[in-house]
């Protein structure tokens, strides 16, 4: 049976929802199915199914998690195979590029009633609407955090070394990675969060790092001040040694900063450790690089008041975030029952035993 590992490919951040949906697989490799279907119509029904069918014919399953309901399923994932299936519809809205030659459209528009969804056009779209207004509020506390925590970033910089954390993480990389010295070739990297922020708090997939990284090394840094820095330069020589590197972004800085690096060729993973997330990483690591190491001890005493005032208050706008995202998650929930009123769910069980064949019949394919 397939080891299963779950992973975020979205996050709500200060910039608004981020799809790493490109992720999925390239085309001219892969093939990718796109579910087309409204909130509540059984679109990550479908791809459990599929992802139950194909298990059997898997080493590994990848199950995307959405960040607005974390019990539903945005993707699959089959790596061994080259296969993908997602949820295609807003807010990783996913159009064909090269139909039939990468992807195939799997529409549930066949089981929709649509006769009553308009008779239903007043709820359905005041609820969209007060979902989307929620969402926009938790943005705006999500872009105070972001800002706190970037102003706390600044103050660890400041006192931290650059080129001794570089010449640390070239050491860690001549001692861990094998064949170090000369550049590689088939270092490939996968671009992933293993964290979320949602309407039930920072989710971390714990699971997922323990299958990968049996030995996990903390990076403790509660200024920001080294982890980004090691974990990129890791990150590169990982790649020049040919190395498969999964590289987890952070929810807040998903286009700047790297939060976890995972390593499944060699079981090793290093993931950052702060005061928010220590309790989450708790049991999972073996041994911690602290990044008071690389820094100047007096500079970060002189500015500890600061530091301590920037994540109390980051601290409070993530919190006010998630209320919000947690009431936007309530107010979905409704519309997806509206929706699910006028679905013909035997319908959709019947579209999902047609979607299964097909990625069957690719895998008998080879």
């Amino acid at each position: 049976m397939a080891k299963v590992l779950r992973y975020f490919l979205g996050a709500n951040s200060p910039r608004g929802y981020v799809s790493r949906f490109d992720q999925l697989g390239e085309p001219g490799e892969w093939r990718c199915w796109l579910v087309k279907g409204g909130p509540g119509c059984g679109k990550s029904t479908l791809m459990a199914q599929v992802s139950r069918a194909m298990e059997p014919h898997c080493d590994t399953v990848e199950e995307i998690l959405c960040t607005g309901s974390p019990h539903s399923l945005d993707a699959v994932i089959f790596p061994q195979h080259r296969l993908a299936i997602a949820d295609a519809t807003p807010p990783h809205a996913l159009e064909p590029r090269y139909p039939g030659a990468y992807e195939r459209v799997v529409s549930l528009w066949p089981a929709m009633d649509r006769d009553m969804l308009y008779g239903a056009r007043k709820e359905i779209i005041s609820l969209a609407q007060e979902e989307k207004r929620l969402r926009k509020s938790a943005e705006g506390y999500l872009y105070a955090q972001g800002a706190l925590l970037e102003d706390l970033a600044s103050v660890g910089a400041s006192a931290a070394d650059r080129g001794r954390i570089t010449a640390y993480a070239r050491r860690v990389a001549l001692r861990e990675f094998p064949g170090r010295g000369s550049p590689r070739p088939g270092g490939r990297e996968q671009v992933r969060f293993l964290s979320a922020v949602t309407g039930r708090g920072v989710l971390f997939l714990r699971d997922t790092a323990a299958a990968l990284a049996p030995r996990a090394i903390a990076v403790e840094d509660n200024w920001g001040a080294a982890s980004n820095l090691l974990l990129t330069v890791l990150r590169d020589l990982a790649l020049e040694a040919g190395l498969t590197a999964v590289t987890c972004r952070s929810p807040i800085f998903p286009f700047t900063k790297i939060d976890h690096l995972l390593l499944p060729q060699l079981g090793l993973g290093f993931l950052t450790q702060d005061k928010s997330n220590a309790r989450q990483l708790e049991g999972l690591t073996q041994r911690a690089i602290h990044a008071a190491r690389f820094c100047d001890a007096g500079l970060l005493r002189e500015r500890k008041a600061r530091s301590g005032f920037l994540r109390k208050a980051a601290a409070g706008m993530a919190e006010q975030a998630v209320e919000l995202l947690g009431q936007a998650e309530a107010v979905h929930r409704q519309l997806e029952g509206c929706y699910g009123d006028g679905v013909d769910f035997a319908a959709v069980s019947a579209i999902a035993r047609r979607t299964e064949a097909e990625l069957l019949a690719c895998v008998r394919e080879g």
